[in-house]
């Protein structure tokens, strides 16, 4: 058992509130991803520790992709990791960092293996007006 699902047991994840751990579990082993129709198109929470910017900017790429007419799950368990937001149609994934080192880019490119595709924003050069903030997003969004 990796470490993720480890922390996903001891800690809980909101994404898989309606979903037992036999099931995440079952789902994870089956697909490399854990969601269903029961987290699937729902905004989620990581933590408490989670900044509101993160949280807004998450919010806004959710609902770009969902205008978009794609599925999208968020802080979503994948094999080796947790992933902010991911396109469900077409396996990207977006996740949103504040600063992020070229280090930590390729940890997570190395462990998000069922993604096509990782987009990794940075919380800081978006823009605090939300007006602007979306317009900068939907540039990044595929």
């Amino acid at each position: 058992m990796n470490f993720t699902r480890k922390k996903v047991e001891k800690f809980g994840l909101q994404s898989q509130k309606l979903i037992s751990q036999i099931k995440a579990k079952e789902i994870l082993r089956k697909n490399g991803i854990v969601v269903n129709e029961k987290n699937k198109n729902c905004l989620f929470t990581h933590s408490k520790k989670e900044s509101l910017k993160h949280f807004v900017v998450k919010a806004i790429l959710f609902k770009i992709l969902r205008e978009k007419g794609r599925n999208v799950g968020s802080e979503i368990e994948i094999e080796n990791g947790i992933v902010d937001l991911i396109d469900l149609d077409n396996l990207i994934a977006y996740e949103i960092e504040n600063g992020i080192s070229k280090r930590r880019i390729e940890e997570k490119l190395k462990n998000y293996k069922v993604v096509k595709d990782v987009f990794f924003i940075n919380c800081k050069k978006v823009p605090n007006d939300l007006e602007k903030a979306e317009n900068y997003l939907r540039k990044i969004v595929v």
